[in-house]
């Protein structure tokens, strides 16, 4: 009985030996697959513009799969929609999001934790904001506008540094300054047309995210992006 229950054993630890080892063996094509199932859902679901591209993190996958839980995925795509206005939809380009603690579903991917970027373009934000903005050299941006004070038309011309409300979500500009060409306004004048330039533009990011800090770039405003308890439908 005892050569018995010894052989069992040796059998049942030979059998599992086998199971996680041949979940090494075929981790990279399980892993690819999943990865591909999860990209395509979520091109569809988001919507993606392309298809992302995924990455699961955790060895062997397999036994994630079983419980459905992966210490963390990343996702990566050309671009996002975000809505910016009422019924006006932009771009996020370059979507790099890392998302922790993930629990996937047979209908959506829950995630603890989110961070992450992108980049909105300062077309897509001008239009938004009926003004024209680029970058300066020094790192600041400069937002222009035709405008009209006494039945004079000129161009409007405010420059500052990018800054968010983070809790409403909006970007704006502050520490600015007031060029108008030359034109002289009353003191008591240049706060109305300041305001008159600069309207906030808010950023309405799908799911729980949050725009969380900002920068100006090359072509377009650098954003970091994070979220808690996030949800990404795939169905």
């Amino acid at each position: 009985m005892k050569r018995f229950l010894w052989v069992l054993v040796v059998l049942v630890l030979l059998l599992a030996g086998l199971v996680v080892g041949g979940a090494y063996v075929f981790d990279d094509r399980i892993r690819s697959t999943v990865e591909d199932r999860v990209a395509v859902e979520l091109q569809r679901s988001v919507p993606f513009a392309t298809r992302p591209t995924v990455r699961i993190e955790g060895e062997p996958l397999a036994l994630h799969l079983v419980t459905r839980e992966f210490p963390s995925v990343n996702v990566r795509a050309r671009e996002m929609p975000v809505r910016a206005a009422e019924a006006i939809t932009i771009p996020l380009y370059d979507v790099d999001f890392t998302l922790a603690g993930v629990r996937y579903e047979t209908d959506a991917v829950h995630a603890a934790s989110l961070t992450g970027g992108g980049w909105l373009d300062y077309a897509d934000l001008a239009a938004v904001a009926g003004v024209r903005i680029q970058p300066t050299e020094d790192g600041r941006l400069a937002l222009e506008r035709d405008v009209e004070f006494l039945g004079i038309a000129f161009t409007g011309r405010l420059v500052g540094r990018a800054a968010l409300d983070r809790a409403m979500q909006t970007i704006s500009l502050t520490d600015t300054e007031l060029d108008l060409a030359g034109v002289a306004i009353p003191p008591d004048a240049t706060q109305a047309l300041v305001d008159a330039i600069l309207q906030p533009i808010p950023v309405a990011l799908p799911y729980g995210l949050q725009l969380s800090a900002l920068g100006p770039g090359e072509q377009g405003l650098d954003v970091v992006v994070d979220a808690t308890d996030v949800t990404f439908p795939t169905r």
